[in-house]
C-alpha cells in the first residue's frame, strides 16, 4: 500500500501527453478488437461479393495464334548475276518492327474483315451483360441495299410464336415497333429488310427471350477488334498475335483471317514487285526490239545486194572494238534511262510502293543504294501504319521522307554528270574506231556499219530477256513471307477475366480494409473520448471507474446497496484515503468538463457512501447556474449558496438535512446575475471554513470547468479534486482544455473517475457475483445479485475470497484499491 499511496503522491497532476504524429498500433489493435464483428460481417460481405461479381461477369477469353517470320531483307535470286542482286523491297518491311506494325495496322484489320461475316452481330441480353451467340445464328437479316438499318443502333426480335416476332428500338432517333412474320417484307426508313429464321428449333426453345442484333458500322467494327489486337514478339523470328473478348469463336475465326491476309498481302507484294521490274524491262525492249529488226534487215538486204557476207580480219578487229564499245554506250544508256524512271518517280510523291533498286538496273553507287533502302524503309512504315492514321511518329517519318528524297535528287544530279561525261568519252573512242574504219574498202565499210549495229541490238536484247525471264521465273517461285506455326482454336483459349485469385484477393482486402477505415475515420473524427483516449491523453491518475447504472435515479447507494455500481463508489471512497491523506475534515471538489458526464451523479453518491460510515458529510452545491440535487433529495431551493453569499442567510437557515443518516446538502439556491464574482468573494472562504468546523467530510459540487471559470476560484480551496469524464460523452478537446484549465491553477489531488461504463469494459465485473444485502454487519446472510441466496457458511468465506483475489489480479492497477 505504501508503494502505491507514493505512486499517486509523486505523479504530476494534470499533464498532457503530447500526441505524435503516425498510427498508434494500441489504438489499432484496441478498434480491431471492440470492432471485429464488423470486420467479420466484411468479410463475409465481401465473399458474396465476389462469388456475386464472379458468376455474373462475362469471362474474358485470350486466344492467340504464332507466325514464323521468314522474311530477312535479303534477296532470293541467285548471287552469280551480280545485275540482279537486291531485287525486291529492302530493309524497313523486312525487319520484325515493321512486321508487327504490318499485323496490328487498322488496313490489315479492314482486309480481314472484309472477307468475314461480323457486320451484324447477334446477341442476348442479361441485367448486365451481353450473352454472344455465335456462331450460332438463328436468324438472319437481309436487304436489297447495302445499309438495311441505321448503324450501331441495337434492335430487338421478340418471338411470338407461328413464325410471328416483333422488331423493335428504343433509339431516341430511331423509334421502331412493329410486328412481322419470317421471310415478309418490312419498310423502315424508306428501306426494305427481311428478316429469315435459320434455325427454328433454337427459336422455338429461346421462345421467352429476347433476340438483339447491332449492324456495326465499318468504322466502329475495324476500332474495336484493333484496339484488343496484340502481337508480341515471342524469339527470334516468330510472332504471338493474340485477341481477347468475351465470343473466343468469333475471335478465332478472326485471327485465322487476319494471318491468311497477312500471308497474301506478303505473297502480294512480292509479285507486285516483280511486275514492276518486269514492266520496267518491257519499256526498254519496246525500243530495243524495233531496232533490233530494223538493223537485221537492213543487214540482210545489204549482204543480198552487194553479194557480200563476212569482214576482212581487219574489219572483224574494228568491230569486235566497236561492239564492245556499244555496249558500254548501252549500259550508259539504261543507266540514263533509271534516272529519268526515279526522277520521275521522286515527282508523283507516292508512298505505296518502294522504288526499284539501284542495283537491279546495275548501278552501284553505295550512296544512291542507301538512300533508295531508306526512302523503302520509311515508306514500308508509313504503309503499315495506314494512311489515315495521323500522329507525331507519322509527320515526323513523312518529313524524314521528303528530306531523303530532296538529298535523292542532289545525288541524281551528280550520277547524271558523271552518266553524262561517260557516256562523251565513249562516244569519243567509237568515233575515234569509226575514223579508223574509213580506211576501208566502202563496200566492207559499209558492212561493218550494218554489222555493228546489228550485234549491239542482239546483245542488248538477249540480256533483256534474260532479266525479264529471271524476273517472271522469280515471279513464279515467290512465296509469302511468314508461315503460320500454329492457328488460333478456340479449345485452348484461356480465362483472362474475371481472374478469380485477384477477386479474392480484392475481396479479402476489401473485406477487412473498407471496414476498418471507416472504423478508422469514425474513430479520427469522433471528438468524445473513448477509456483509450484519457490514458493516451493524460497521466493524471485514476481513482474510480463507475459501471454504467440502468436506472434513471441518483441516490443509487440508498435505493440499491446491493448494486455493482455501489461497491464501485466504495471503492472510490478507499482510493480517495491516498489522495486527501491526513487532512480533517478533508474538502473535496467535483467537476467535469461539461455537463452531463455525472458530475452531480458522482457527488451525491461519494457523499451517501461516506455517510454509511457514520461520518457526518455535506454536499455543497456550487453549481449555481443549473443545479438539481435539491430535487433528487426532495429539498427546497429557495435558500442555499447564492443567498448566503449575499449575506442574506445564516449557515443554520442554508443547511438542509436529507432523508438519509449523517447526510446534508447545502443547495445553490436562486440563480445569481453573477455567479463568478460571487464565487470568488471572501464569503466563499468563511463557508468552507465554517463547515469544517461541523462536518467530516465536505463535497462541493461545482460548474463544469471546461464551460466556465467559476470552479478555478474554488481549486484552492479544495484539498482534491475529483474531475468526472464519461466515456463517448465528454468531448476530447473540451477534456484537454479542461485538463489544461487545472494543472495551471493551484488545485491538489487531481484525479479521475471515469463514469457510465458499459458492460463490455469488465471493470468490477466480480462484484455482480456477490454482495451483501444490506450494510449492516451484523446480518450474517449473503446474496448474489441473480438472487440466489447463499448461507455463510466457511466454504463459501473462502471461495468468495479466493474469486475476490483471482478477478481482482485482473483488473488494472489503479482499480485494485
Amino acid at each position: 500500500m505504501m508503494n502505491n499511496t507514493n505512486t499517486f503522491q509523486n505523479k504530476p497532476q494534470g499533464t498532457l501527453h503530447k500526441q505524435g504524429g503516425g498510427l498508434d498500433p494500441l489504438v489499432i489493435l484496441t478498434l480491431i478488437k471492440k470492432n471485429w464483428y464488423y470486420l467479420i460481417i466484411g468479410l463475409i460481405a465481401a465473399y458474396f461479393g465476389s462469388r456475386v461479381y464472379i458468376s455474373h461477369t462475362m469471362p474474358v477469353y485470350r486466344v492467340s495464334t504464332t507466325v514464323l517470320i521468314t522474311e530477312t531483307g535479303e534477296s532470293s535470286l541467285s548471287s552469280s548475276d551480280a545485275l540482279l542482286k537486291g531485287l525486291g523491297l529492302q530493309g524497313g518491311m523486312e525487319n520484325m518492327d515493321n512486321q508487327i506494325r504490318l499485323l496490328r495496322s487498322r488496313a490489315m484489320t479492314e482486309k480481314a474483315l472484309k472477307e468475314l461475316p461480323f457486320e451484324i452481330e447477334y446477341y442476348q441480353r442479361t441485367l448486365r451483360n451481353r450473352l454472344p451467340i455465335y456462331p450460332e445464328t438463328p436468324v438472319k437479316v437481309t436487304s436489297e441495299n447495302e445499309i438495311p438499318l441505321p448503324r450501331d443502333t441495337e434492335f430487338s426480335i421478340t418471338f411470338l410464336g407461328n413464325e410471328r416476332f416483333t422488331l423493335e428500338s428504343e433509339s431516341e432517333y430511331y423509334p421502331l415497333h412493329k410486328q412481322a412474320v419470317f421471310g415478309q417484307e418490312i419498310e423502315i426508313m424508306g428501306d426494305s429488310l427481311r428478316i429469315a429464321c435459320l434455325d427454328e428449333e433454337w427459336v422455338n426453345a429461346n421462345m421467352e427471350l429476347k433476340l438483339y442484333f447491332v449492324i456495326h458500322s465499318s468504322g466502329n467494327l475495324i476500332r474495336s477488334f484493333n484496339n484488343r489486337l496484340d502481337v508480341n514478339l515471342l524469339s527470334g523470328s516468330v510472332l504471338e498475335v493474340g485477341l481477347s473478348g468475351t465470343n473466343r469463336f468469333r475471335d478465332v475465326e478472326f485471327l485465322n483471317k487476319l494471318t491468311e491476309v497477312f500471308r497474301s498481302t506478303s505473297l502480294e507484294r512480292k509479285n507486285n514487285e516483280a511486275l514492276r521490274r518486269i514492266q520496267f524491262l518491257d519499256n526498254q525492249l519496246v525500243g530495243i526490239s524495233d531496232s533490233l529488226e530494223r538493223t537485221e534487215t537492213m543487214l540482210q538486204q545489204f549482204r543480198s545486194r552487194n553479194q557480200v557476207m563476212n569482214l576482212s580480219s581487219q574489219g572483224q578487229a574494228i568491230i569486235t572494238q566497236l561492239n564492245n564499245l556499244e555496249r558500254e554506250n548501252a549500259r550508259l544508256s539504261l543507266e540514263e534511262d533509271y534516272y529519268d524512271y526515279l526522277e520521275d518517280y521522286l515527282g508523283e510523291d507516292e508512298v505505296g510502293s518502294a522504288p526499284v533498286v539501284p542495283i537491279t538496273m546495275g548501278i552501284s553507287d553505295p550512296g544512291l543504294t542507301r538512300l533508295v533502302a531508306e526512302l523503302a524503309d520509311i515508306q514500308g512504315q508509313l504503309s503499315a501504319r495506314g494512311a489515315g492514321e495521323m500522329s507525331p511518329l507519322q509527320s515526323r517519318l513523312i518529313q524524314r521522307a521528303q528530306n531523303i528524297k530532296e538529298a535523292m535528287l542532289e545525288t541524281l544530279k551528280g550520277l547524271r554528270k558523271a552518266n553524262s561525261l561517260a557516256m562523251a568519252d565513249n562516244q569519243q573512242q567509237i568515233n575515234r574506231i569509226n575514223r579508223q574504219a574509213s580506211a576501208l574498202p566502202e563496200t566492207e565499210r559499209q558492212l561493218l556499219g550494218f554489222e555493228r549495229q546489228f550485234r549491239l541490238n542482239d546483245e542488248i536484247y538477249t540480256f533483256l530477256n534474260q532479266m525479264k525471264s529471271q524476273q517472271q521465273m522469280q515471279m513464279a517461285s515467290n512465296i509469302a513471307g511468314n508461315e503460320v506455326i500454329e492457328p488460333a482454336n478456340a479449345l485452348y483459349s484461356t480465362i483472362v477475366s474475371p481472374n478469380r485469385k485477384m477477386v479474392n484477393f480484392i475481396a479479402l482486402f476489401a473485406g477487412t480494409g473498407i471496414p476498418f477505415l471507416v472504423i478508422y475515420l469514425l474513430f479520427l473524427f469522433n471528438n468524445k473520448l473513448t477509456d483509450e483516449d484519457i490514458r493516451r491523453i493524460t497521466d493524471v491518475p485514476i481513482a474510480g471507474n463507475i459501471p454504467h447504472s440502468a436506472k434513471k435515479i441518483n441516490t443509487i447507494v440508498f435505493d440499491n446497496p446491493g448494486s455493482h455500481i455501489v461497491e464501485a463508489y466504495r471503492m472510490l471512497r478507499s482510493k480517495m484515503q491516498f489522495f486527501i491523506k491526513d487532512t480533517r475534515p478533508p474538502v473535496i471538489l467535483i467537476t467535469s468538463s461539461m455537463p452531463g458526464d455525472g458530475k452531480t451523479f458522482t457527488t451525491i453518491n461519494l457523499a451517501s457512501v461516506y455517510s454509511l460510515l457514520g461520518k457526518k458529510t455535506i454536499i455543497v452545491v456550487f453549481d449555481l447556474r443549473k443545479s438539481k440535487i435539491f430535487q433528487d433529495f426532495n429539498l427546497s431551493n429557495k435558500k442555499g449558496v447564492s443567498t448566503w453569499l449575499i449575506g442574506q442567510d445564516t449557515i443554520e437557515d442554508i443547511i438542509q438535512q436529507t432523508s438519509f443518516e449523517n447526510l446534508s446538502v447545502i443547495t445553490s439556491g436562486p440563480f445569481p446575475p453573477n455567479p463568478s464574482e460571487l464565487i470568488a468573494s471572501e464569503k466563499t472562504y468563511e463557508l468552507i471554513k465554517l463547515l469544517k468546523e461541523r462536518y467530516d467530510y465536505i463535497l462541493i459540487d461545482s460548474s463544469p470547468i471546461g464551460i466556465v471559470s467559476d470552479t478555478l476560484h474554488l481549486t484552492s480551496l479544495a484539498d482534491t479534486c475529483l474531475m468526472v469524464v464519461r466515456p463517448g460523452q465528454t468531448l476530447r478537446n473540451l477534456f484537454g482544455m479542461a485538463l489544461r484549465d487545472i494543472s495551471e491553477s493551484s488545485m491538489k489531488g487531481l484525479c479521475l473517475v471515469i463514469n457510465d461504463i458499459k458492460s463490455n469494459n469488465n471493470y468490477y465485473s466480480y462484484s455482480q457475483k456477490y454482495g451483501y444485502t444490506s450494510e449492516n454487519p451484523h446480518e450474517k446472510k449473503f446474496w448474489l445479485l441473480d438472487g440466489e441466496e447463499k448461507k455463510p457458511g466457511i466454504n463459501n468465506r473462502v471461495k468468495k475470497r479466493r474469486t475476490h483475489r483471482r478477478q481482482s489480479r485482473r483488473l488494472p492497477l489503479d482499480s485494485r484499491f
